[in-house]
């Protein structure tokens, strides 16, 4: 217990160079100006996916994200896989401006890497009012971002996660810090896996950065899932705090991954019926 109590003092010595962003009773003025940033960069994806490309996704996956945002009696955990450079915060494009208004309060905060978003005292304090939290790689899980997550966490607030931890055109290990989340926050988390396609080709990740026109980006919406269920497998077995953090991320890498290779597997089976009819209908020609 000594050895992890000094090991977590070691991990929390940050190395982000600039001062913390995040006041830890944010003023009327803060909240203001934190909602005109999220508001704005709100509108903004709004243009791109939905004014320049497409975006689609089931009625009924957006109700069951729309219902666990409203629901404030529960910590919330979205997590998606990463494929492009901005599928936070494209992705909320989902939401209608009544939607995202009515919601506003309760918007997601998010792990953005520091070497990206936290360069200089503008993007540092333009990104930390859109809820962007400093997440220093190499750091570990006990860093001051994470600590941020978990605390607003356990305020039944909204973080959303790329558990892969950069861009990636296949799926990789996760990084451990969704499992720090889950196990730190006073109340067990919902989480819910969302799958996303065509981001990068809306926006791409190589030159010249900026949108495209014309393209198709889904959405797909796993189940929830109550983690208090794999909270309460670690106290029928005898689990050091390292192995309960790598069997929840292995949980969540899972789920993460099945949910992209349901999604995968359906356009493949779609893909085979259109080209199956095309030739049925040049046979008959």
């Amino acid at each position: 217990m000594e050895d992890s109590t000094i090991q977590h003092q070691l991990l929390k010595k940050s190395s982000f160079k600039f001062a913390w962003p995040f006041p830890e009773r944010p003023s009327w003025v803060y909240r203001l100006q934190s909602n005109v940033v999220i508001f704005g960069v709100f509108c903004f994806a709004k243009l791109v996916l939905c004014g320049l490309n497409k975006i689609k996704i089931n009625p009924e996956h957006k109700k069951i994200i729309l219902n666990l945002i409203e629901d404030d009696t529960r910590p919330l955990i979205t997590m998606a896989n990463h494929r492009s450079v901005v599928d936070d915060p494209l992705i909320w494009a989902l939401f209608s401006f009544k939607e995202f208004c009515s919601n506003i309060s309760r918007f997601r905060y998010i792990l953005a890497a520091n070497n990206i978003c936290f360069t200089n005292p503008l993007y540092n304090c333009f990104f930390s009012l859109g809820r962007c939290v400093p997440c220093v790689r190499g750091d570990g899980v006990f860093q001051r971002g994470v600590d941020l997550c978990v605390d607003r966490l356990s305020n039944n607030g909204w973080v959303h996660i790329f558990p892969e931890a950069e861009v990636t055109t296949t799926p990789i290990r996760i990084k451990w810090g969704i499992a720090r989340m889950i196990v730190d926050s006073s109340l067990p988390p919902i989480l819910l896996p969302i799958w996303t396609r065509g981001m990068a080709d809306a926006w791409p990740n190589t030159r010249p950065y900026f949108p495209r026109i014309g393209k198709m980006v889904e959405i797909h919406v796993g189940t929830p899932i109550d983690t208090a269920i794999w909270i309460s497998a670690s106290h029928t077995e005898k689990e050091t705090e390292l192995q309960r953090r790598k069997r929840l991320a292995d949980l969540v890498q899972e789920q993460l991954y099945k949910l992209g290779e349901r999604v995968e597997k359906q356009k493949l089976v779609i893909g085979e019926r259109i080209r199956n009819n095309l030739s049925k209908k040049s046979e008959t020609q």
